[in-house]
């Protein structure tokens, strides 16, 4: 266990980076420990003392994709005191972690890697990481500025809308001039609904 700790955090990011981008742009038969080893600049040993194995590394990229994402709509729910700010404020949280890691959600959200399960940990991670939604719809309606159905049910609405225009976005099959634009709009056609 000690070799680990040679290896530094920095290098564990680079590396499933590194995959995600081999994974994106080549598909799953590109990802070999070996050549993501030589297109990171570190050694093989390296690669296997982090994840052990392929299947250990898809793992870890499940995993930070969604500690990515959990961490980037926490900051953004925190960010504000007004709910319904806080509610815009992840749906524009979720776009921007969404485009900043494309390499990452076909493993997230698809089928990237075709007969890959997440581990308990990474559906633990992913429950997560969509909490800050459900949490965010529920302090609106609680301010009485949302009503309707549960908060769960307008979460599931909300995500739905988010994640479609994202993954169109990510896949290049958005047809809207302004790409951001778009994404805002079907937002607030998304939420008002249940604006009361």
């Amino acid at each position: 266990m000690p070799a680990v700790k040679t290896h530094t955090s920095d290098l564990a990011v680079r590396l499933i980076d590194e995959a995600g981008r081999l994974l994106a742009e080549e598909g799953v038969a590109a990802l070999s420990l070996r050549r993501l080893a030589a297109a990171s600049g570190t050694s093989t040993m390296a690669v296997y003392t982090l994840y052990g194995d392929k299947q250990g590394l898809l793992h870890a990229m499940h995993r930070a994709g969604f500690e990515r994402l959990g961490d980037a709509l926490r900051a953004a729910a925190a960010a504000h005191a007004d709910p319904l700010d806080a509610l815009v404020a992840l749906g524009h949280a979720y776009r921007e972690t969404a485009l900043a890691n494309p390499h990452l959600y076909g493993l997230m959200f698809g089928a990237a890697v075709p007969g890959f399960v997440p581990d308990e940990t990474g559906r633990a991670m992913a429950d997560a990481a969509y909490k800050p939604l459900v949490e965010g719809v529920r302090r609106c309606l609680d301010a009485g500025q949302m009503g309707g159905t549960p908060a769960e049910r307008i979460a599931l609405h909300l995500w739905s809308v988010s994640h479609g225009m994202v993954s169109l976005e990510l896949a290049g099959h958005l047809a809207a001039p302004d790409p951001a634009a778009a994404y805002v709009e079907a937002l607030v056609y998304a939420g008002l609904p249940f604006l009361v």
